[in-house]
């Protein structure tokens, strides 16, 4: 974001400015705020009057009138005479909305048709009484349309924004820039009208739905204050509160094809764009291939595919065009809407990229023949074929294209456990990370054996790490003792990375979270083996608390001794960091203090960590 358009409207007069730097939404909502609580209705009225817009520029003052009010101004606020020279000189005095708060009579002007890369504007509309919330993304108007003809994206009244707080404009900013990237689009449905009844939005703010003539509206309250929202083309069918208000008011064949093409979590923008093309999409919701709708319904993916019955072969013909083989072509129409969906998804085929798209799907089928993708493995195994592409280019093609092959054809046609599946994205990601690692074909693996190879290799690996480069951070209850149980606490990268190996699961990846502060990370064992991790994190209060506990490969724990271990870990934790903030000599615990390093009072030898 470049800046914010801000400005008053009084007796139908647009007074803008726009604000550069990096004040977001949420900021010039809260600055807005502070504002209009401090100042009465009255003077507001009487400074949007007065106010003028002037050009940023820096040649002489064109009216030397306007020099005697400058130089009073900043006699009055300033203390002293400041003569300036230019209206550049005059309105660099004060900072974005600073001139505004003090009352200044001068703003500087926007140039609008330089607007076009502005997202937000916020009008002070003294002719409607309200704080109005206008969204521009893409240039889809002119910003000089602002309040003429153009309806704000949210409307908020005046005379109730000082019940606002601080928090409730955080929430409110969540709501408003989830559903800004509806493009500007307000859509229209085939839809009943209707009213959902209330229910809790974002902090104290509660929510209602509103369907009328086709539009929808999200109907907001937070004390005695209301805010209406329009475009909500980010609005989903599957959303808890207002997905069943939304299936049930739909025309029923629109919302069939829409859900077959999108998926349930089908955006309500979506929804709109099969309702304007529904006489010219083939075939009914039960057929297969309908994601593949998608890219004609989509003009952004530069295909330019043209929506009607021929449009099927069109696409094939796309894609032949592009190298997508034959084998290809019959794999990808093959699988159910559910796959194709993640895949279009997963790699989203344009103009651009579609050589690339193609020789993907062809992949996929050479490897799979007349199998289909199973959607619950379908992410962790196309991340992973991607990763071994991406982190072989230069290798020849015959060796990276079938490892890849031989990476797939094992994820799909392995029988996996729940446990295992539970912890397959974890697992992929390390399988794959050895099979890019091999200049040589892996002939005859499967995914059994891969997983063996694979944490060889990773241990490997951690043997020959450098203990120099590692990276650490305080241990302050290196060890803890609860019942039959030994906490040990993973002060370094080499430590998570080996609980993670053990354990089977992405701990190692919290290094970041763990070297500045905002996670703790213990290993509980239990007659030196190891039996579950936990995370700790400081809360709201200060203290620290247990947000997550797994055992092997990310399994839930459930043995309440267990439990109860962990929960003793957090409170000792908790204890642990009072105590070295409140030492008698008044400094922080010398393990809190920044870029310091506690040694364990421990140390076991590493062949213990690989055994368990």
């Amino acid at each position: 974001m470049s800046g914010a358009l801000l400005g008053f409207r009084i007796d139908g007069d647009n007074k803008l400015m726009r604000l550069h730097g990096e004040l977001g939404c949420e900021g010039v909502l809260i600055q807005l705020l502070g504002y209009l609580k401090r100042v009465s209705a009255d003077r507001l009225r009487a400074y949007a009057r007065m106010i003028r817009p002037v050009a940023l520029a820096n040649h002489p003052f064109t009216d030397a009138a306007d020099q005697a009010p400058l130089q009073s101004f900043f006699e009055d606020h300033l203390g002293e005479s400041f003569k300036p020279q230019t209206w550049a000189e005059a309105l660099a005095t004060f900072d974005e909305l600073d001139g505004w708060h003090a009352g200044f009579p001068y703003m500087a002007e926007a140039k609008l048709e330089n607007c076009g890369d502005v997202i937000w504007g916020f009008l002070v509309n003294l002719d409607t009484d309200a704080l109005q919330v206008f969204v521009n993304r893409n240039a889809r108007f002119q910003w000089r349309d602002i309040a003429c003809g153009q309806p704000p994206y949210c409307t908020l009244p005046l005379a109730h924004l000082a019940e606002l707080t601080a928090a409730d404009l955080l929430a409110l900013n969540e709501l408003l820039q989830h559903h800004s990237y509806s493009d500007g689009i307000d859509p229209v449905l085939p839809l009943r009208d209707d009213v959902s009844p209330g229910f809790a939005g974002p902090g104290r703010w509660q929510t209602r739905l509103q369907l009328t003539r086709g539009r929808v509206r999200l109907l907001l309250t937070c004390g005695p204050v209301q805010a209406r929202m329009r475009q909500v083309g980010e609005l989903r069918l599957n959303d808890p509160h207002c997905g069943p208000l939304l299936h049930e008011a739909l025309d029923p064949e629109v919302r069939a094809l829409a859900l077959a093409i999108h998926g349930p979590g089908v955006s309500l923008g979506q929804v709109a764009r099969v309702a304007a093309c529904i006489g010219q999409l083939p075939y009914a919701a039960s057929a297969g291939g309908l994601p593949l709708l998608a890219l004609g319904l989509s003009p952004g993916c530069g295909l330019q595919l043209r929506l009607g019955p021929g449009f099927f072969n069109e696409v094939r013909a796309c894609f032949l065009e592009a190298g997508m083989t034959a084998q290809g072509w019959r794999f990808l129409v093959r699988q159910d809407n559910t796959v194709l969906r993640h895949l279009l998804s997963f790699f989203p085929p344009s103009a651009r990229i579609l050589s690339g798209f193609a020789h993907f799907i062809n992949l996929l089928a050479s490897a799979l023949q007349t199998e289909r993708l199973l959607i619950d493995r379908c992410q962790p195994a196309l991340r992973g074929m991607e990763r071994i592409l991406d982190r072989t280019r230069g290798r020849p093609d015959p060796v990276r294209l079938e490892n890849a092959r031989i990476f797939l054809r094992a994820i799909m046609r392995t029988t996996l456990t729940t446990d295992k599946l539970a912890n397959l994205d974890h697992e992929a990601q390390d399988v794959s990370d050895y099979v890019y690692s091999q200049s040589v074909v892996l002939k005859g693996a499967h995914w059994n054996s891969l997983c063996r190879r694979s944490d060889a290799w990773h241990r490997a690996l951690l043997i020959t790490a450098d203990p120099q480069k590692d990276v650490r951070w305080p241990a302050l209850l290196p060890q803890f003792a609860t019942g039959d149980y030994l906490a040990v606490e993973l002060d370094c990268g080499f430590l998570l990375a080996e609980e993670g190996l053990e354990q089977r699961h992405c701990i190692a990846t919290y290094v970041n979270a763990c070297s500045s502060g905002a996670s703790r990370v213990f290993s509980l064992r239990h007659q030196g083996r190891r039996t579950a991790t936990i995370e700790l994190q400081r809360g709201r209060d200060g203290g620290w608390h247990m947000v997550q506990i797994r055992g092997k490969a990310n399994s839930p724990v459930r043995d309440p001794r267990v439990l109860a271990a962990g929960e003793a870990v957090a409170r000792a934790y908790a204890e642990a960091a009072r105590a070295g903030q409140q030492d008698h000599a008044g400094r922080s615990h010398h393990a809190l203090q920044p870029g310091s390093y506690l040694q364990p009072g421990y140390l076991v030898h590493r062949q213990e960590h690989w055994t368990g």
